[in-house]
């Protein structure tokens, strides 16, 4: 059985070759989101790999994966911002109305 740290370490390799599929494909850098830095964009799609959902968040430079949240779904091709934190990240769409985390 793996330990809890060797099933990160495949996760966060899993993650990191699809972004740099993604930013093969779409010719945009991929920015890993970092606690307490904010996530503006559009959220393009949601990825379901072996670790797990993830939505592609993307702005005309760049994009970030984020982890997918189901209320993510009715933001699909918008516009959203957020920050990620310990407990979750607090989603707000388009210039406005904020989503639980």
């Amino acid at each position: 059985m793996l330990d809890a740290n060797t099933v990160a370490v495949l996760r966060r390799r899993e993650l990191l070759r699809m972004a740099a599929g993604l930013s093969r494909a779409s010719g945009k850098d991929f920015v890993e989101p970092t606690e307490a830095v904010r996530i503006e964009g559009v959220v393009v799609r949601r990825l379901d790999l072996a670790s797990g959902r993830f939505a592609v968040i993307e702005n005309s430079r760049e994009f970030a994966l984020v982890p997918w949240r189901p209320m993510l779904e009715q933001a699909v091709g918008k516009q959203v911002s957020g920050i990620m934190r310990e407990a979750g990240t607090s989603w707000t769409i388009g210039r406005g109305r904020e989503l639980a985390r």
